[in-house]
């Protein structure tokens, strides 16, 4: 079993790599074939590795501490598998998206490179391993942004690259003062004899960091900068799956390298639920008044993906379940809503909110999507948003959380209110706003696009009706630390 760990992992980690080399080095691959088998290779060794655990597999050794390497766990499982079910769906729709696109080698290339970047997050077993494919991330997501080459183009790019490179430093900051204890493997039972004072600080400087990635106050700025300028389908993995990189460090620091115990009553903690919840209320309102569409949906990111972060550090049995509940559903939701914005924009080059009036009548199929997943980020059943925010909370309210929890939750139903308040009026012009006044010409969306848009619209729905697929997974993980 080790052996086949060992091909698992490789095939992960390397199948994306390689083809992304290939891709960008020959315009004269098949492209289709080349994303499709990638994927497919991916997702059936990402499924071989779940609900399975793993002793390390080390491809270097530096120094006896400091080492790379690589094993698997049910929480590496559920960011793993997500991570190729998201970009399978999105790479789908890239083929008709860029169809006309002479660079579409270039764009599919660095999100083959992204990919491998993201996998080897999940599968590494320590922190050093971690933060060298975390990095990776961003250099090979940077491209993504900058893929029009106009100047505003440019600048949004820099802008992420120079926040991406500022959360980075905070982390490595705090990786350095942490000291010893971060050296280690990543463990439900994680060794503090050797932690030092200054390990709470330290873990907050790694938090925030890492949040930088999922776009928590003060370093959110550089996503409503960043997503109006990239592709669709790159805005789509920047927000629905890139952002997850930053979720996943931080649940590795917080549980699995310094652990509930030493942080529940911390001020550093509580120092970070306060700032997820200025990021929830803030992006909610923001993208109540945003006109632009992308725009919107970016500044509704940065209030979700703060759900996550929130839930994460009431640090509780039901408010982990809810923050992983939540990491799947908006990954799902905010990609199919970035990728029908997309769809769109091709065929119609409507940006604003205000040009989606009669959409679902010219395109029901694409529409319906939306539709769905708009429902599942407000929170209703029996969608997927509605047990992630139900578990949430849930723990949110345990007694331990005072006013911090209770104020939490009525910032949560805020924040509900004004999600439903800046996409179901979409969602109603879109379908019920009477006779269109004027006629759509020219092309449909086809399959290669509502299909894969459909198809992730769908997970909501099964994840909402079956949450224990998930839930499932953090058993193990819930009765070791709570």
């Amino acid at each position: 079993m080790y052996y086949l760990f060992a091909l698992a992992c490789l095939t992960t980690v390397l199948a994306p790599l390689i083809v992304s080399l290939i891709v960008l080095n020959n315009r004269k691959i098949n492209l289709r074939k080349a994303v499709i088998y990638t994927n497919l290779a991916t997702l059936v060794s990402s499924i071989f590795l779940w609900q399975q655990n793993f002793e390390e597999f080390t491809f270097l050794r530096i120094t006896d501490q400091i080492k790379l390497s690589f094993s698997q766990d049910s929480m590496g499982s559920l960011f793993l598998v997500l991570i190729q079910i998201i970009f399978m769906g999105a790479l789908y729709f890239s083929f008709e998206y860029h169809d006309n696109d002479n660079r579409k080698h270039r764009a599919l290339g660095f999100s083959l490179l992204t990919q491998f970047a993201l996998n080897g997050m999940c599968l590494s077993s320590n922190l050093v391993t971690m933060y060298l494919f975390y990095e990776m991330v961003t250099l090979a997501s940077f491209p993504l942004v900058l893929h029009n080459g106009t100047k505003s183009a440019r600048q949004a790019s820099y802008i992420y690259l120079g926040y991406s490179i500022a959360g980075a430093a905070l982390v490595l900051g705090g990786f350095l003062l942490g000291g010893p204890t971060l050296l280690q493997s990543f463990s439900l039972k994680p060794d503090l004899s050797l932690a030092t004072a200054q390990l709470p600080f330290a873990w907050l400087l790694m938090a925030i960091g890492f949040a930088c990635k999922a776009g928590m106050f003060p370093l959110q700025s550089w996503l409503p900068v960043a997503h109006p300028e990239a592709p669709a389908p790159a805005s789509a993995l920047l927000s629905g799956i890139i952002t997850k990189a930053g979720i996943l460090g931080l649940i590795r620091i917080t549980y699995f390298l310094v652990g509930p115990g030493v942080l529940l009553l911390s001020r550093e903690r509580n120092v970070m639920i306060v700032l997820s919840l200025i990021t929830v209320f803030m992006g909610s309102t923001l993208a109540f008044k945003e006109k632009l569409i992308k725009k919107r949906l970016a500044y509704s990111s940065i209030s979700q993906l703060s759900y996550i972060i929130f839930g994460l550090m009431i640090m509780s049995p039901a408010s982990l379940n809810g923050a992983i509940l939540q990491t799947w559903s908006h990954a799902f939701a905010k990609v199919t809503l970035f990728l029908v914005s997309g769809a769109i924009l091709k065929y119609t080059g409507y940006t604003h909110v205000s040009e989606l009036l009669h959409t679902g009548k010219r395109y029901p199929l694409v529409m319906s999507a939306f539709t769905i997943a708009s429902l599942s980020l407000i929170g209703l059943p029996p969608f997927a948003g509605f047990m992630a925010k139900w578990n949430l909370a849930e723990g949110a309210l345990l007694k331990f959380n005072g006013s911090l929890g209770f104020n939490g939750v009525i910032i949560l139903l805020l924040s509900a209110l004004f999600t439903a308040g800046y996409l179901l009026p979409i969602v109603s012009d879109a379908f019920f706003s009477g006779q269109p006044t004027y006629r759509f010409s020219g092309a449909r969306p086809t399959k290669t696009m509502w299909a894969p848009l459909l198809t992730l619209a769908a997970f909501l729905f099964i994840i909402g009706v079956y949450p224990n697929i998930l839930t499932d997974q953090l058993q193990s993980i819930n009765a070791l630390l709570f």
